[in-house]
């Protein structure tokens, strides 16, 4: 849109007839011989221009250069009288109520088939020129009736009081007014000898005031009982004689009445301030900004002061661009960087300078694509209509990979750092919120905003739900209940403890904090597992399901992890904080996890340079397997890292959660059913965070034997040696020598296998010791660690 203000056909009053007697006069006083001599031929001959010529110029230089441009009120407006559409209010800098008024007001005018133009150039013109003419000493009496100055009662009617109070400000100087206050209220104190002014409006709103006061009887709604009545609040018994019977009578008889004081006041602090260059608007006169006033108070009457006459700013929104005249744009690196920072753009430093953008929303990481998407994104933002608009998106398009780039890197970098629990505190970023507790802060769950919340968050889907805290049991806790003590409730001392440690373990998990001298690996297997048949289905899977709920997780498949492969960790990331390794095989490896659960970890990203995630920022680790695993009560080290979990058979193939609550977990859950799985969540945490993670204790002598004894082979081979020393009462006691010798005879063709050696047999031994019958025998084994053998004993 052009907001070209200088146009002569719209102006045909005093600037077009001073435009036509100034050319004449300059052409005859320069003696100029040109043919066609121009207004802008005689705006050049400076030496002849008289000082009211100089005014009148000011006035075309100032017009000229579109002063409205930048006032929100005549652009929105324009718009949707132009097109029929609202630019966007998020970039609206002043009152949106008033905005909105207008709104209103062209809709209703649309509705009567009318044109609403609150905004016409032509009266904005011809008030600047007045305005300058009447400050600059030059306006005399024989322009009133160019300008339409009148007097009607008493008071004045001019350009100023015709234009609309948000263009008052849109001059080439500053101004400001003095008017009375609470004009009609401190009058109707004068008449009354008594003082109600002060508390009027704590009693009646300002706009009741006003139709209280004008209303009369040629209004078919009024009625001066009910008048009477409502100004009787204030007033009391002098009601009557506010409103009259003589006012009520005569259409505008109050205004009449009332604007007798105003204009006697207004001459009264015209005259004691010895005011010259002034312009009155009803109660109140206008002055240059710099003009001092001393009295300001005369009987009753007090008069205040308005500095700013423009409307002022209550959104202080900045945009990437500015449009001077004919729709020139005008951008540069640091309105873009200032723009994106208002946006919340983010720029992560990086080691190689590369450009890495996101946009922070509750300071969730969402990456920007700023080769591809800035265009479309700054587009998205431009705030003009008809030329403007094309005029901004062509400057865009050109500067995308230059001036715009230079935008991004005056953004200040930061450090990618993930949001972490600390010791004693835990915390979820919900929609509605960031809700925690800190047990050094009476452990209460409370919420706060995301600017006061310490790093950042991958994107998740708890980020889109609202939370609200609830003590209500929930499908989650009945089905870990079940899953853990194999019934529906835990009603005993024994199975309220087993529920316990399964209730801190899921705490420990969604607890993102890590502590160096604790970090174990949880191993989530199935009671009675017999390493033949993998019967599973007990409900581990959910547990998994239900920490990637709670934490950004990675998951990998039992087959698919390979300890040994060099690209192992190739997508694990900062922001993963629960590493979850499911249905792994019998005979996994446990021990190459060693390092990985309580040192920093490699990740080897294919074709790109290692990237080492230290401990603090590397994640959690839980196993889950259909297959029994060994234990070596002896080995400290391997019990510190692995805490094992095992689930009763209460759920199986056929009776399923799903089948039991009819309905599936996660994927069918309502708003109340996730209040009730964060607020379990919470609870876990705050469990474990006061007692530790619990250890269940399971009797693990069976499942050595079967762990260690899965294959045939080794079980056959390994009770073949080993029985001669049981059946062999020559033999009194077995060692790992006297078990190896018998393995690696020389007639013994399963030798070359290497089934059992001088670092295994040890193990093996063990565990079939520990399985070993003493009421079918008679007798068992107990190993000697001062002759490092195991000896019978009857």
């Amino acid at each position: 849109m052009s907001y070209k203000l200088l146009q002569d056909k719209q102006n045909v009053d005093v600037m077009s007839d001073w435009k036509e007697e100034f050319t004449k006069r300059i052409q005859t006083e320069s003696k100029s011989r040109k043919e066609l001599f121009t207004f802008y031929d005689a705006c050049k001959k400076e030496q002849y221009h008289t000082k009211r010529d100089k005014v009148f110029l000011s006035v075309v230089s100032f017009l000229t250069s579109e002063p409205l441009r930048n006032n929100d009120y005549v652009k929105f407006v324009s718009c949707y009288d132009k097109t029929g559409k609202k630019l966007d209010a998020k970039y609206f800098k002043n009152n949106l109520d008033k905005l909105n008024e207008y709104y209103k007001k062209a809709d209703e005018s649309k509705a009567k088939g009318e044109t609403f133009n609150p905004f016409s150039i032509r009266a904005y013109n011809r008030y600047v020129l007045f305005m300058v003419l009447k400050f600059s000493g030059e306006y005399t009496s024989d322009l009133d009736q160019a300008f339409g100055v009148h007097i009607v009662g008493h008071r004045e009617y001019n350009p100023l009081t015709n234009i609309p109070s948000v263009l008052r400000g849109e001059l080439p100087f500053e101004v400001k007014e003095y008017d009375i206050k609470r004009a009609f209220p401190t009058f109707i104190d004068i008449e009354l000898v008594k003082e109600y002014r002060h508390t009027i409006y704590d009693i009646l709103d300002k706009k009741t005031f006003a139709y209280l006061l004008n209303s009369n009887v040629t209004n078919e709604s009024a009625d001066r009982n009910a008048i009477l009545k409502e100004l009787s609040k204030v007033y009391g018994n002098d009601a009557d004689k506010v409103c009259t019977l003589g006012r009520f009578n005569t259409k505008g008889g109050a205004f009449m009445d009332f604007s007798r004081y105003e204009k006697e006041y207004i001459d009264r602090f015209i005259n004691e301030n010895k005011l010259i260059d002034y312009v009155r608007l009803h109660d109140g006169v206008f002055v240059l900004a710099e003009t001092n006033c001393n009295f300001f108070v005369f009987d009753w009457v007090e008069f205040s002061i308005k500095e700013c006459i423009k409307p002022p700013i209550e959104n202080e929104i900045v945009n990437f661009y500015t449009i001077g005249e004919n729709d020139k744009v005008y951008t540069s690196p640091t309105m873009y960087a200032d723009f994106f920072i208002q946006e919340k753009f983010i720029r992560i430093s990086t080691p190689d300078d590369k450009i890495f953008l996101l946009r922070d929303t509750n300071n969730v990481v969402d990456f920007f694509n700023h080769n591809t998407d800035t265009v479309t994104f700054l587009k998205s933002n431009i705030n003009e209509f008809g030329g403007s608009f094309d005029a901004v998106a062509d400057t865009i398009a050109r500067e995308n990979f230059n001036v715009v780039k230079q935008g991004f890197l005056l953004i200040p970098s930061v450090e990618l750092k993930y949001y972490s629990d600390t010791k004693n505190t835990f915390g979820l970023p919900f929609k509605n919120g960031f809700y925690y507790f800190d047990m050094d802060d009476s452990g209460q769950i409370k919420r706060k905003e995301y600017d006061d919340v310490k790093g950042f968050f991958a994107p998740h889907e708890i980020q889109s739900r609202e939370f609200k805290y609830t003590d209500e049991v929930g499908m989650f806790e009945q089905f870990l209940i079940r899953a853990s003590i194999g019934r529906k409730e835990a009603n005993t001392q024994d199975t309220k403890n087993i529920f316990e440690s399964f209730k801190t373990m899921f705490g420990y998990l969604c607890h993102n904090y890590k502590d160096a001298t604790k970090n174990p690996c949880i191993v989530l297997t199935d009671m009675d597992a017999d390493d033949e048949t993998r019967n599973g289905r007990r409900g581990k899977t959910l547990i998994s399901k239900a920490v990637q709920e709670v934490q950004e997780s990675i998951i990998k498949g039992g087959k698919e992890f390979d300890s040994g492969y060099t690209f192992v960790f190739a997508d694990l990331e900062k922001k993963h904080n629960v590493y979850i390794i499911d249905d792994v095989p019998a005979g996994f490896k446990y021990d190459d996890l060693y390092t990985n659960i309580l040192g920093d970890i490699s990740c080897q990203r294919k074709g790109l340079k290692a990237d080492l995630i230290k401990f603090r920022d590397a994640p959690k680790f839980a196993i889950t397997s259909n297959w029994v695993v060994p234990y070596d009560e002896r080995n400290a080290s391997t019990n510190g890292r692995f805490i094992e979990y095992k689930f009763t058979n209460y759920y199986t193939t056929t009776h399923t959660p799903k089948v039991e609550f009819k309905c599936a977990f996660f994927q069918d859950w309502n708003a109340d059913e996730w209040n009730r799985f964060y607020s379990f969540t919470f609870r876990s945490v705050k469990l474990y965070l006061q007692k530790g993670i619990i250890k269940t204790e399971y009797n693990k002598t069976g499942d050595n034997y079967k762990a260690y004894f899965n294959n045939d082979a080794v079980y056959n081979e390994f009770h073949r040696c080993v029985n001669n020393f049981v059946y062999d009462k020559t033999y009194s006691s077995i060692s790992v020598t006297d078990f190896l010798k018998e393995y690696n005879d020389i007639s013994n063709a399963l030798r070359f296998e290497k089934m059992f050696t001088i670092r295994n047999a040890k193990r093996y031994i063990d565990a079939w010791v520990g399985n070993f019958n003493k009421e079918r025998h008679g007798f068992c084994f107990e190993y000697s660690k001062r002759t490092r053998n195991w000896i019978k004993k009857h």
